[in-house]
């Protein structure tokens, strides 16, 4: 192998890297406006067997439906990652732990989950994008239906 391409391999997995820490931190900081940066127009999102998005707007519009309030705080600690580069698509599992928390009315309340999220980038014009994720939970902790009471009740209106 070439130093050349070693140092573009290494350039790709960094970069895919990025983008799937972006995307959590835009949700923590509630950016929902700059998911540009880390998706595809026409992205998959898959939360639960029978939950799954197709659209940037679509995907967006679902995750701050349910933690866009001002009552809740997410934390999202992503960990170790190891991309896999083939041409113009990237593959790479994160381990995540999602820590969600009351405030206001909702303090005490909390969920938490451990997850490994399968992810598909595919390189753009613009660089890696997000096309497909899946959130597959592996231990919860916390409830989810309490703290999260108010957009349960609202259903999916995005």
């Amino acid at each position: 192998m070439s130093p050349e391409h070693l140092a573009e391999q290494i350039a790709d997995r960094l970069a895919v890297q990025d983008v799937v820490r972006r995307y959590f931190e835009l949700v923590d900081t509630k950016a929902w406006d700059d998911f540009g940066e880390v998706a595809t127009e026409d992205t998959i999102a898959e939360w639960t067997a029978g939950s799954t998005l197709q659209g940037r707007d679509a995907v967006v519009g679902a995750t701050r439906h349910m933690v866009g309030s001002d009552e809740i705080v997410t934390y999202h600690h992503v960990a170790t990652m190891s991309p896999v580069v083939t041409g113009d698509t990237a593959e790479v599992t994160a381990r995540v732990r999602a820590m969600h928390y009351g405030l206001g009315p909702r303090d005490g309340k909390f969920y938490e989950s451990l997850a490994v999220q399968p992810t598909t980038l595919v390189r753009t014009a613009d660089g890696w994008r997000i096309s497909h994720h899946a959130w597959k939970i592996v231990v919860k902790l916390g409830d989810l239906g309490e703290l999260f009471a108010p957009e349960i009740a609202a259903g999916r209106k995005h």
